[in-house]
C-alpha cells in the first residue's frame, strides 16, 4: 500500500512539475537588468521597460539630453512598439515620462522638461517596490525633480511613481499610473501655467498625419482636440500590418479635473504630423504644491491590438473611476 501511495504521489509531483513547464503556473514578471526593468505578461512578453540608469543622447548631441525614469519601449500585446525617445527634433522626449515645464520655486522659474536648456531635470533614485504575481507586475520608482542655479542644485520635489499592467483579454491590457508629489523642502512648488507639462507620451515615427488619429470623451479629433477639457483621449494607427494604440483615462480626483490635453497639430514636424499627447493640468492655470503636503496624479492607459471604439472608451474610464 506505502509504495502504490509513494507512487501515485510521485505521479502527482510530475504532474505538476510538468503543468509548471508548460506554462500552465507561470506568473507575470518584473525582470531587473543592469539598465532597465522589464514588466512581462505570463507568456513571457514584455509589455513595457522602465529604465533607470541615464540614457545618453546620441553622439554628438549635448550630454545635458541624457535622463533615467521613463517607459520604453511600451508595447502593444502582441509586440508592437508605441513609443519613441531623444528623436532628432526633440532630443528630450522619453517615450512616457512626467516632467514640469514652468515651475516657480522661491521666486525663480525654472524647466525640467526641456532639460537641453540646463535649468533642470527629473532623476531616478531608487525603488520603493518591485512586485510580481498570476494577476500583475509592477514596480514603483523615486524620482527627484531636480533644478539648477549656476553650479547650484536643489531637489525641490520628490516623486514616487507607481506603474502596474494587468490584462484585461488577449488583445489589451492595463497599465495603472500613480504619481505622488510632495515638495523637497519648506517652500512651495508652483507648477505654473504652461500648454505642456506633466505626462507626456512621443509616439512611435511610423504614426504620421497619414495613417493615425486622435479621439477624445468629448468627441474631438487631432483638428480641434488641443487644450480641451476631457475624461480620456485616444490615440490609435497603423503599426506594420496591423493596428494599435492607446487609451489615456483621466482619474476624476485628478487636480483640474477633467484635465486639459495637449495634441501636436496636424502639420508638426515640417508637415510630417508626428503624435504626441500629453494630459497637462496646469495648461490653463497654476497649481500650488504645498510644504510638507503629498498629491497625486492617477492615470490608467488601456494598451491595445486592432481598434478601440468610443462607447468601449467610455465604459473603461467607467469602470477605473467606480472601482
Amino acid at each position: 500500500m506505502l509504495k502504490v501511495i509513494g507512487t501515485i504521489c510521485s505521479v502527482v509531483v510530475c504532474a505538476h512539475t510538468l503543468a509548471q513547464e508548460a506554462g500552465q503556473d507561470k506568473t507575470y514578471r518584473a525582470d531587473k537588468g543592469p539598465d532597465e526593468l522589464v514588466l512581462k505578461n505570463p507568456q513571457g512578453r514584455a509589455l513595457l521597460t522602465y529604465r533607470y540608469t541615464v540614457k545618453a543622447p546620441p553622439q554628438g548631441v549635448d550630454p545635458a539630453y541624457g535622463r533615467a525614469g521613463y517607459i520604453h519601449p511600451l508595447q502593444t500585446p502582441s509586440g508592437k512598439v508605441l513609443t519613441t525617445i531623444q528623436p532628432a527634433d526633440h532630443y528630450h522626449h522619453y517615450g512616457l515620462w512626467n516632467p514640469w515645464t514652468r515651475v516657480e520655486y522661491r521666486g525663480k522659474l525654472y524647466d525640467l522638461w526641456n532639460i537641453g536648456d540646463k535649468k533642470g531635470t527629473v532623476r531616478f533614485v531608487k525603488f520603493e517596490d518591485i512586485f510580481h504575481d498570476k494577476g500583475k507586475a509592477g514596480f514603483e520608482a523615486v524620482h527627484d525633480h531636480v533644478i539648477f542655479d549656476g553650479s547650484e542644485e536643489t531637489v525641490i520635489m520628490k516623486e514616487n511613481w507607481r506603474i502596474t499592467v494587468s490584462q484585461l483579454d488577449s488583445g489589451r491590457y492595463q497599465c495603472d499610473i500613480r504619481s505622488v508629489l510632495r515638495p523637497a523642502t519648506t517652500a512651495d512648488v508652483v507648477l505654473k501655467e504652461y500648454r505642456y507639462a506633466g505626462l507626456g507620451f512621443r509616439a512611435t515615427p511610423e504614426w504620421t498625419n497619414t495613417n493615425s488619429e486622435v479621439l477624445t470623451s468629448s468627441g474631438k479629433s487631432r483638428k480641434d482636440a488641443d487644450g480641451s477639457l476631457e475624461r480620456w483621449a485616444m490615440v490609435s494607427g497603423k503599426l506594420g500590418d496591423g493596428r494599435g494604440g492607446i487609451l489615456f483615462l483621466s482619474h476624476p480626483d485628478n487636480y483640474n479635473a477633467p484635465e486639459p490635453i495637449r495634441v501636436w497639430p496636424e502639420d508638426a514636424n515640417g508637415g510630417r504630423g508626428d503624435q504626441f499627447f500629453n494630459f497637462s493640468p496646469t495648461k490653463n492655470k497654476d497649481w500650488t504644491l504645498e510644504a510638507g503636503r503629498s498629491y497625486t496624479l492617477h492615470y490608467r492607459l488601456i494598451i491595445f491590438d486592432g481598434s478601440l471604439s468610443a462607447e468601449e472608451a467610455e465604459q473603461l474610464w467607467q469602470t477605473f473611476v467606480t472601482r
